[in-house]
């Protein structure tokens, strides 16, 4: 069962124990959580690569991550401010764009899917970064930033397209 965004909300420091104690997530070294403005949970997470990524000499990242109230979240990468970010939201915020909100849900991180998976994606993110960084190509399919001009932003793998039948949400 999924840690929930109430939960997280409740009490932050619970929460970064849990994340870091219960082996439900991979890489987290060190969490700390707190409440912060308007009731926001504030954690901030170091992550260690995946053990070929840190043998390639991917870096150990560190995060910042606001849950809201109304469970919205931003996550924000901390240090080395001067590095590159292909998916970004634009100023002021300057959270990592992690998904396209008109995607597919199947193909969606939502609240109700709880805490785990919500870093698992966030860290996912920071290492497709790192590989964009090094190699100039996301490795996997990239949706452009923008609003699509009819619709959404078409699938154009093979591969997402049955990943999108395969996980389905039931309305």
């Amino acid at each position: 069962m999924a840690y929930l965004l109430t939960r997280a909300l409740a009490d932050p420091a619970a929460a970064a124990r849990h994340l870091l104690h219960h082996d439900t997530v991979f890489g987290v070294e060190q969490a700390s959580g707190r409440t912060g403005p308007g009731g926001a949970a504030l954690i901030e997470l170091t992550l260690r690569p995946l053990p070929a990524l840190q043998n390639a000499k991917y870096p150990t990242e560190r995060i910042r991550l606001i849950i809201r109230p109304d469970t919205t979240v931003h996550a924000f990468p901390l240090g080395a401010p001067d590095r590159i970010f292909k998916h970004r939201n634009p100023p002021p915020l300057r959270d990592l764009c992690l998904q396209y909100p008109g995607d597919d849900p199947a193909l969606l991180w939502l609240p109700e899917d709880g805490l785990e998976p919500l870093v698992t994606l966030i860290h996912r993110h920071l290492i497709y970064e790192e590989t964009w960084r090094r190699t100039g190509t996301w490795p996997a399919e990239d949706t452009p930033h923008g609003h699509p001009t009819q619709g959404v932003h078409p699938l154009t793998t093979t591969e997402m397209q049955l990943e999108a039948r395969r996980w389905t949400r039931q309305q």
